[in-house]
């Protein structure tokens, strides 16, 4: 079930066929949806972009695929990812701190002078990774949304060469499987920096995460302390089943499925590889007004010559 934006439906038809309702279905959310753009709580998708999305899918006889795929739709809106890193800074307090002052309100200064100076604010992003990455640009998010003095923010890269480190806080808006945050500290010769700051307390500050990349995190990396905003489970699958059974509706899973594996090859979207249910086959519908995760199913942001995507990855 989505905490922001769109609540999914659960839907109990009659006794009449899904065929007989499934328009009233697909309208109900494709109004709903144009409501949500309308009212900026989707800002972000253009309502040319889901007219063109729903149009591709229209196309191909797929219309019910679609208004399930939107009605499941996780969609984060800026104002909305404001919220959640606000869920994810406001209660942290500056460590060593005699004062109970709170992260935030101690890195609006100047780091020099400060007590807590071994405090250091990093992005998830490897030296060798594209500018694309969303690391950087989510550090700049929080700087600017609590005015964080710049004194606080290091690339992960240069910690080799930052001394006296005693509190260093990752930040990230997104993790799936927990690959990219392992390739990113292995990448930095993480290790290395442990060997040289040994009692340094380490916390992953992540917006989403998956219980897979927890899961994971927590037994490769027992030193890590993990915090989230918001935790995806394997029921955030869209197609799988204990997803579709909230849909109390005779044959409607078996329709979702045969619609969704028919759109795949008509569309021209991967029917194999790494991407086909999403990175790690998590089959998400999940996405940021800045970024949509790789986790995501690629029927939402991935564009043919068949397909208007409907999201920005």
């Amino acid at each position: 079930m989505c905490t922001f934006g769109i609540l999914t439906m659960t839907l109990t038809f009659d006794a009449m066929s899904l065929s007989e309702d499934e328009s009233e279905y697909i309208d109900l959310v494709r109004d709903r949806a144009m409501r949500q753009i309308d009212c900026n709580v989707w800002e972000g998708i253009q309502r040319n972009r889901l007219t063109g999305w729903l149009g591709s899918l229209r196309n191909i006889e797929a219309e019910l695929l679609g208004a399930y795929l939107l009605d499941n739709l996780c969609y984060r809106s800026r104002g909305q990812y404001s919220a959640m890193l606000d869920a994810l800074f406001l209660d942290l307090f500056m460590p060593s701190s005699t004062k109970s002052t709170l992260l935030v309100d101690a890195m609006r200064g100047k780091k020099a002078g400060n007590p807590s100076g071994g405090v250091c604010l990093a992005p998830v992003i490897g030296h060798l990774a594209p500018p694309t990455k969303s690391g950087p640009y989510i550090l700049r998010l929080v700087q600017r949304r609590f005015l964080l003095h710049s004194d606080w923010l290091v690339w992960p890269h240069l910690l080799g060469q930052a001394s006296g480190v005693t509190d260093l806080y990752f930040v990230d808006d997104f993790c799936g499987t927990g690959d990219q945050f392992d390739k990113f500290l292995k990448g930095i010769h993480f290790d290395r920096f442990l060997q040289a700051n040994p009692k340094v307390n380490v916390t992953y500050l992540v917006t989403t995460i998956h219980t897979k990349g927890r899961d994971r995190i927590v037994k490769n990396y027992p030193y890590v302390q993990l915090k989230w905003a918001e935790l995806l489970e394997d029921s955030h699958a869209v197609l799988d089943s204990s997803c579709l059974a909230r849909y109390q509706v005779n044959s409607f899973a078996e329709k979702i499925t045969s619609q969704y594996t028919q759109a795949v090859k008509s569309l021209g979207l991967p029917q194999v590889g790494k991407f086909a249910e999403g990175f790690g086959e998590l089959g998400l519908a999940y996405a940021f007004a800045h970024a949509t995760p790789n986790n995501t199913l690629p029927i939402f942001w991935m564009g043919t010559q068949n397909l208007t995507p409907l999201l920005d990855r």
